[in-house]
């Protein structure tokens, strides 16, 4: 393998790494087979992968406006794609989050899951609503989500937060358990753990 053939194949592995991670995210999506918002997920890669691709051509012209173009058009679109990816409600609602607006985005959230009832919609209004101190309402939200797909680990997580602020421990050692059991980011699976220890 050439020296030149290095740079193509890092991007090969950056964009295969790049779907692995956007497909991990969203698992949720395909459960509940909502094609296009997968769909919609996978903006940036599919601009990344084009980019790799159209790397191996546009190397010829390491000098000259070619290359100045090629970057300045795969910037734009990466910055685009991204735009679209995530509904601009949710983006505008995952901002107010954290900004730390909760009853704001508590709001939006609902919004957002009426016009989508997916779990992550209902799960992300639980959490606005349980960071608002509105630990029924809070509940209510995440119990839906669970509805919606029982594999959707954040909720389980959510509700166990609330139950904790609530006292009601037994119940949240069960949802953290069930959390850890299901579909959940590295992250939170950590918290979960943590919290789990705490509570035993």
């Amino acid at each position: 393998m050439g020296s030149g053939a290095v740079p193509v194949v890092l991007i090969f592995l950056i964009v295969v790494f790049s779907g692995v991670t956007i497909y991990s995210a969203n698992r949720d999506l395909a459960r509940a087979e909502a094609w296009g918002d997968l769909t919609r997920r996978f903006l940036p890669f599919v601009v990344l992968a084009l980019m790799a691709i159209s790397l191996y051509f546009v190397r010829a012209f390491a000098e000259g406006w070619v290359l100045f173009a090629w970057m300045i058009l795969f910037g734009v679109l990466i910055i685009v794609s991204s735009l679209f990816s995530v509904p601009a409600l949710e983006r505008r609602a995952n901002g107010v989050f954290r900004r730390g607006d909760y009853p704001q985005a508590a709001e939006l959230y609902g919004k957002l899951a009426e016009e989508r009832p997916l779990a992550r919609n209902h799960a992300f209004k639980g959490a606005a609503l349980g960071a608002s101190e509105r630990y029924d309402e809070s509940i209510n939200a995440s119990t839906k989500a669970i509805d919606a797909d029982p594999e959707y680990g954040l909720a389980y997580y959510n509700r166990a937060l609330v139950l904790r602020r609530m006292g009601r421990k037994t119940r949240a050692v069960k949802d953290l358990n069930k959390a850890l059991e299901a579909d959940m980011p590295r992250r939170f699976r950590s918290a979960a753990r943590k919290l789990l220890e705490e509570l035993k």
